[in-house]
């Protein structure tokens, strides 16, 4: 822990000497405030450890524990051939079978993805970033956890500096909301997505306001939101592209003086999304409702689990019971055979967004068994499966129930959804409270609007295409804020006097 602590003391340095190229410089909070938020931030390291130690016993076995192993792997690629290491991290590599790193990367279990997916939550980035960070952290997992919490941290201080000057008198209230929430606090700690994704939103929001907004056209600014368009269309693109499209809509209209600039933005917004919906399906064949069906699908194979048999034609899912099938386990991939009369699920590799199923199975052929996923017991089953607008437009009040709601307290099954309960109490107060001082003062100023349109794309995805417990805890932690933000806003109370005294230049 000794190499830790120095990289904690350098990066706290940093924050409260240098400013980080003006990252962490304020003119209205100091920097004794910017610096015990960071400690706050990375205080979670500790809470994650325990978390995951007494629901595992390890941290090393999980989602987490696979990136951090993944990212080891392809480090290692550098001390073989440094070349087609630079090459796989500037995404020049050739990885498929035969190719010189295929032997590095065939173990791992987060690189690859579907290679016919339109738009895909990229683990490549995440394992790159921290394939670089091999280099220094002497393969310590909590000095990987450091700098992801670090660039989430540098993420926090763009959002403020996004929308700083819509909270006057409540800079405080507004910063402690994204260090504190539960669901930010807790999963941008380990070595997930989540960390790297809010950096990859900070950036964009900031460089979005710059040029959209401000019209600052300066090289820096242009670079920035460049680089953070590059990363949304890859990276977490079911929460980057609605902020994305949301912001460009609102900035470029919420300067307007119009009484009903709201109804405009929200109007603008639908415009434009049937727009990218008529050109997905002249592009990829594929409308955004099929895109949902498709991942709905996917993630339900996953979840419920099973026996997966694939061949050039077929794509069979059998229920995870090895007594359905008979096995050949002598070949190599071991092969499977489907038992007279049994029921089962299966695509044809020519269409595989038609489901068909087999009542009584008379198949007699051998497959490859290409995988095997145990059931998960935390999947809700969607109210409608998608397949067109209407199943679409009837399955979103279900989906953002179960999003925004899930778990209540009493079906919490251990720590961290008791925890996501208390987020789903404050969510729940939070509009409430919203909607009081809205019938109270009037709902005028269309970042309501904004902030809420957010959330509600983002949690219709999630609870759409992941309905599952500990999916959403972590799917939705980035975007619920939005909500708390909404109702400070429409509130009239200001940061504590006494606080200000200690925190504000």
């Amino acid at each position: 822990m000794i190499v830790f602590s120095l990289y904690f003391l350098a990066l706290c340095f940093i924050i409260y000497r240098t400013h980080f190229f003006g990252i962490f410089k304020d003119e209205i909070l100091n920097r004794k405030f910017i610096l015990t938020a960071f400690v706050i931030k990375i205080s979670s390291l500790a809470a994650f450890y325990i978390v995951y130690m007494r629901l595992y016993g390890t941290i090393y076995y999980s989602d987490t524990g696979n990136f951090f192993r993944d990212s080891g792997v392809i480090n290692r690629i550098a001390f073989s051939n440094f070349g087609e290491f630079a090459k796989l991290i500037f995404g020049f590599q050739q990885d498929g079978e035969g190719s010189y790193i295929f032997k590095f990367l065939e173990p791992t279990t987060t690189w690859d993805k579907a290679t016919d997916e339109v738009l895909y939550n990229d683990n490549r980035l995440v394992l790159r970033l921290h394939a670089l960070i091999h280099f220094i952290s002497f393969g310590n997992y909590f000095i990987h956890a450091l700098f992801s919490c670090f660039l989430s941290f540098i993420g926090i201080n763009w959002i403020y500096k996004t929308f700083k000057d819509k909270f006057q008198s409540k800079e405080i209230y507004f910063y402690l909301i994204w260090i504190l929430f539960p669901g930010v606090w807790f999963w941008t700690s380990g070595v997930f997505k989540e960390g790297p994704a809010l950096f990859v939103l900070g950036m964009l929001l900031i460089s979005l306001k710059r040029v959209v907004a401000q019209r600052k056209y300066g090289f820096k600014n242009l670079l920035m939101l460049f680089i953070a368009l590059q990363l949304s269309v890859a990276f977490k693109s079911y929460l980057m592209l609605p902020v994305l499209i949301a912001t460009i809509v609102f900035f470029g209209v919420k300067n307007r003086t119009d009484k009903k600039i709201g109804l405009k933005y929200a109007g603008i917004l639908l415009i434009v999304f049937l727009i990218l919906n008529l050109t997905m399906q002249f592009v990829f064949n594929k409308d955004a409702v099929k895109l949902l069906a498709e991942r709905q699908r996917n993630f339900m194979d996953v979840s419920h689990g099973g026996l997966f048999l694939v061949n050039e034609e077929k794509f069979i899912r059998t229920e995870f019971d090895y007594s359905l099938v008979e096995i050949d386990s002598t070949q190599k991939p071991v092969l499977a055979k489907l038992k007279p009369g049994i029921q089962y699920m299966y695509f044809m590799q020519t269409d595989m967004l038609d489901t068909l199923y087999e009542k009584s199975n008379t198949d007699t052929a051998w497959y490859p068994l290409s995988y095997v996923i145990p059931k998960s017991n935390t999947t809700f089953q969607p109210a409608i499966l998608v397949k067109d607008w209407l199943s679409f437009l009837i399955a979103i009040p279900y989906s953002l129930y179960i999003a925004a709601f899930k778990p209540f307290f009493l079906d919490a099954r251990g720590t961290i959804d008791r925890v996501t309960s208390i987020e789903n109490l404050i969510l729940l107060l939070s509009l409430l409270w919203f909607i009081y001082n809205g019938i109270k003062n009037g709902f005028r100023d269309p970042h309501y609007v904004y902030f809420l349109s957010i959330v509600i794309m983002v949690l219709v995805i999630i609870g759409i295409t992941s309905p599952n417990l500990g999916a959403m805890e972590r799917y939705r932690a980035l975007v619920v804020p939005f909500v708390l933000l909404t109702a400070l806003l429409s509130s009239t109370i200001k940061d504590h006097s006494r606080l200000s005294n200690l925190f504000k230049n």
